[in-house]
């Protein structure tokens, strides 16, 4: 990622666990700032190049990447305390605007059912709760994973990326320290009992090629929240590397006034 200069990287202290983080944009009086949470196979460096900076022209910005373990998954309680801890000494006091990729979605939803910390959150293409095809995506993840390392990059774009993007572009290898863990959470999500407390405005973002979380979690997740709005991109599950710009506009849109549309609303532009 290139930084600008008036972006800091830092490592927090959170519950024993170093998080690496980052830090962008002017603190405007009035603006929330924005919190981004990478996604299953992600980090700051992969998911968010493209949007932090340009968040970071309208809003204060902190993208966290929490520490999900390698050999054991910490419970989601546990990455949700990273989460609070790393907002503690970042933001001290403030109300955020919660973003959550992916994964990051499963934590952004269920920090949010229980802080007062969010004002405000979007969960881009999300799982409400993981089905045997989430399982059997990550058995065969796991099989290949010690055995057939290329085999393991070709499953993951293929799952990760719509055909048409798949067609036209080649994406870079990508080998994150954590996806393993990362996946076994991605599988053990069920959030139905956390969405009744998630009271804030909430934008829900659904991918329509979507082949891992699949376009109908998070259309699950838009009717089961009390104030959420929605709004479809046609992509793969990696949309933010498909269509960073539809995103950026659609994320920052939301955050400039949550509230703006009415629960319940579906973007004209992304209407299922």
């Amino acid at each position: 990622m290139s930084v600008d200069a008036g972006t800091t990287t830092l490592t927090v202290m959170a519950n024993g666990a170093a998080v690496p983080c980052m830090l962008a944009g002017i603190d405007r009086e009035g603006v929330d700032p924005v919190v981004l949470l990478p996604g299953v196979g992600g980090t700051i460096e992969s998911d968010f190049a493209f949007l932090l900076p340009l968040l970071a022209r309208t809003h204060r910005v902190l993208a966290v990447d929490l520490r999900y373990g390698i050999d054991a998954t910490p419970t989601l309680g546990a990455l949700v305390g990273q989460l609070a801890e790393v907002l503690r000494q970042t933001l001290p006091g403030r109300r955020v605007t919660l973003v959550g990729f992916s994964v990051g979605a499963t934590v952004a939803a269920e920090f949010s059912a229980a802080n007062p910390a969010v004002g405000a959150l979007v969960l881009v293409a999300p799982v409400l709760r993981a089905s045997y095809r989430h399982r059997m995506v990550a058995r065969l993840r796991a099989s290949m994973s010690a055995s057939d390392r290329d085999a393991l990059q070709s499953l993951d774009r293929f799952t990760a990326y719509s055909p048409s993007f798949l067609q036209a572009a080649v994406p870079e290898e990508s080998a994150v320290e954590g996806t393993a863990a990362k996946h076994r959470l991605f599988v053990d999500t069920d959030l139905t009992e956390s969405v009744s407390r998630i009271g804030v405005p909430t934008l829900v973002v659904g991918c329509t090629q979507d082949d891992l979380a699949g376009v109908d979690q998070a259309r699950m997740f838009f009717v089961s929240l009390p104030n959420a709005r929605y709004a479809e991109i046609d992509s793969g599950h990696a949309v933010i590397s498909e269509r960073p710009a539809e995103v950026l506009a659609i994320i920052r849109e939301f955050a400039a006034d949550p509230v703006r549309h009415r629960p319940g609303f579906v973007l004209d532009r992304a209407r299922p």
